[in-house]
């Protein structure tokens, strides 16, 4: 309970610190339920946080805008057969995953930026709390049986860094070439990933990459691309990298890519953002080999005082 009680502590004090600079509050939701299915990764509530503390003209460099982002995160991965407590029929691992997450991105221009940012915290079905709301909105909301979580990732402490950098190109009017590359170590996940396609609309910068927050304007816009990751270790589905403690006895795809379609409105203070995914497998012998799955974001921009 102390870890969770810190993570939330740490949030608040700085949305209580910072009040004079262009800021949002958000919520941000993974679900596959809007699919009538309910597997793999199967659910992301993400708590959210921003501010840009550097505008052009308090800048000395070339880097003119930098924000600050924070997240209080929780992910949550279960079998396509969820009410079996047999682990050979499992082709997905239980497991949660409960963290804090900071990050500080760097934007020359609203289509070039650079950015790094730190995640910690703890896998495990209580740890996470991913086994008591899982059940518990699986029982009270969706009117289901429990899930069994009888065999599940072990719990443990983890951190991770990430680096990524950001750019888009206009093609012809609205239109433009959009792109953002990272990569990721740790003890919970390692991995390169590039994610590309085409924005079409209104909005200016890269809104499809995160809170962006150098320029906000009223308007729609549209996205459509591929996001590619190259996975070379992800304790949510192998365990530990150090010592062998995963019960489970997968194949893990580490090539691996995802289909996306986006919208995003805009009316000031609000942000509407839709993205559609279309996942390949994780686990080479998932029973289903892509997986859907639809982020909804809501976001209220509160303007520089």
């Amino acid at each position: 309970m102390s870890i969770r009680i810190f993570l939330f502590i740490i949030i608040f004090s700085s949305i209580n610190l910072i009040t004079y600079a262009q800021r949002y509050v958000g919520l941000n939701v993974d679900n596959d339920l809007y699919f009538g299915i309910d597997r793999y990764y199967s659910s992301g509530i993400f708590l959210e946080y921003g501010y840009i503390n550097k505008y052009p003209n308090d800048s000395l460099n070339n880097w003119r805008y930098t924000s600050r982002h924070f997240t209080l995160g929780q992910e949550i991965n279960t079998p396509s057969r969820r009410l079996t407590s047999d682990i050979t029929k499992m082709d997905y691992p239980y497991n949660g995953w409960l963290f804090f997450g900071y990050e500080e991105e760097k934007f020359k221009d609203p289509d070039f930026g650079y950015g790094w940012g730190i995640k910690f915290g703890s896998t495990g079905p209580e740890a996470s709390l991913a086994k008591f709301l899982q059940n518990t909105y699986h029982k009270l909301i969706l009117n289901l049986e429990p899930l069994t979580w009888a065999v599940y990732i072990p719990q443990a402490f983890h951190i991770n860094f990430k680096t990524s950098i950001y750019w888009g190109k206009i093609i012809a009017n609205n239109l433009k070439y959009v792109n953002v590359s990272n990569v990721q170590v740790g003890t919970f996940r390692t991995s390169a990933k590039t994610r590309l396609g085409f924005q079409i609309g209104s909005l200016p910068g890269l809104p499809f990459f995160g809170n962006r927050l150098e320029q906000i304007h009223k308007g729609i816009s549209f996205f459509f691309g591929v996001e590619l990751e190259y996975n070379i270790h992800d304790y949510s589905l192998s365990g530990s990298f150090i010592s062998d403690n995963n019960p489970f006895q997968f194949d893990v795809n580490h090539l691996r890519n995802k289909y996306q379609l986006g919208f995003i409105y805009i009316r000031i203070p609000w942000k509407i953002h839709l993205l559609l995914n279309n996942s390949s497998s994780f686990v080479l012998n998932q029973r289903y080999k892509r997986h859907p799955y639809l982020n909804i974001s809501l976001s209220h921009i509160f303007n520089k005082k």
